[in-house]
């Protein structure tokens, strides 16, 4: 008798308790979605060769830590060295012409400037030399005329009249040459100054030295940033995941070289059935439990909700196909609020998204 009644009331604790653990998964089932196959994403980036060259030398290995900006494959860039020290040579070159051109032109303008002066003083002086003696010609035709009247009365022999007219003419001879020699001074000044347009030759010249000089910048420049181009840097904090080539190898322009992706940046991406999209707001708390730590749950937040089905993803715009029946899956972004140590993408997930204050609970 004793043993029927702790069977039946072992029976009716056992009852009590499936009862409780059946009303506890109905809630927490009409409470939350879940999903059991979703998956850890993150941003892979993949670096490609932007040249034709030889891999010279591969600074990494699989699964190492790089910095944003780290060296990580160096190809052959010998050539590019070569051509921008060719560059840095005509640099060089255009420079020093252009600083000896300065030096001509300089030099030019200083024995100009001195030539020019030396001349105007030479027809300054010349021009006082021509009014001196025209001064005296002034003076000899007046004794000249007054000793044709002291002649005319008898008061000057014929012989001083005859000294007194070839004094003036020998005076008038002299106004003619020294009028002369400041022509020909005159003259040759204009010839030192039209010497100037050496001058503009050489300022020609600088200018089209100047036009050089930037256009070998620009080549070097160019030059350089096709040498960088050999020298592949990691664009972001990240963990190399693979190696495609080589050292020695070559590797041709757009081929791949490298794939890491982004140490600080995971999210989860879980299908979630249609059916149960009206339920699923962004900001929407998660738990998390990754298959590679069985003991542990993780926190997160829903972040987005996608736009199109997995199916349309798949198909593109272009299927024209019936549309299938089967129920469509929508992908929905959960952030990890507390991700642990270890994790990389790929990784097996199950999300358990709550979703009891849309239902009123």
């Amino acid at each position: 008798m004793k043993n029927k009644r702790k069977l039946r009331f072992a029976l009716v604790v056992l009852g009590v308790g499936l009862i409780s653990v059946l009303s506890y998964e109905l809630f927490y089932w009409l409470t939350h979605v879940y999903e059991f196959d979703a998956r850890i994403k993150t941003e892979l980036t993949t670096l490609s060769s932007r040249v034709d060259a030889t891999i010279e030398k591969i600074y990494v290995k699989e699964g190492d830590v790089v910095r944003r900006g780290s060296l990580l494959i160096a190809l052959d860039s010998e050539v590019e060295r070569l051509r921008i020290e060719a560059f840095k040579a005509d640099l060089a070159r255009e420079r020093a012409r252009i600083t000896k051109l300065l030096a001509e032109k300089d030099a030019l303008e200083l024995n100009l400037k001195s030539r020019v002066a030396t001349k105007n003083e030479e027809i300054r002086a010349l021009r006082i030399e021509l009014q001196s003696i025209k001064d005296r010609v002034t003076l000899a035709k007046k004794n000249l005329n007054r000793s044709k009247i002291l002649h005319q009365k008898q008061l000057l022999s014929s012989k001083r009249l005859e000294e007194e007219q070839a004094k003036a003419l020998d005076l008038g001879g002299k106004v003619s040459f020294a009028a002369a020699k400041v022509r020909v001074a005159e003259r040759e000044r204009d010839e030192i100054e039209a010497s100037r347009s050496n001058i503009e030759v050489i300022v020609s010249e600088l200018g089209i030295s100047g036009i050089n000089i930037e256009k070998i910048k620009i080549l070097i420049k160019e030059s350089e940033e096709k040498r960088k181009h050999r020298f592949v840097v990691s664009p972001i904090d990240g963990i190399i995941d693979n190696i495609f080539k080589y050292e020695g190898e070559h590797a041709e322009e757009g081929e791949k070289l490298i794939l890491l992706h982004d140490k600080n940046s995971f999210w989860v991406e879980a299908n979630i059935e249609e059916s149960q999209l009206r339920y699923l707001k962004v900001s929407q708390k998660v738990v998390i439990d990754i298959d590679a730590y069985p003991f542990d749950s993780f926190l997160g937040t829903v972040t987005r909700i996608g736009s199109v089905t997995t199916t349309q993803l798949a198909d593109g715009e272009g299927n024209d196909a019936r549309a299938s029946k089967a129920t469509q899956r929508v992908p929905v972004y959960i952030k990890l609020l507390d991700p642990p140590e270890r994790i990389t993408p790929g990784m097996l997930v199950e999300v358990n998204i709550q979703i009891y204050d849309q239902l009123g609970f």
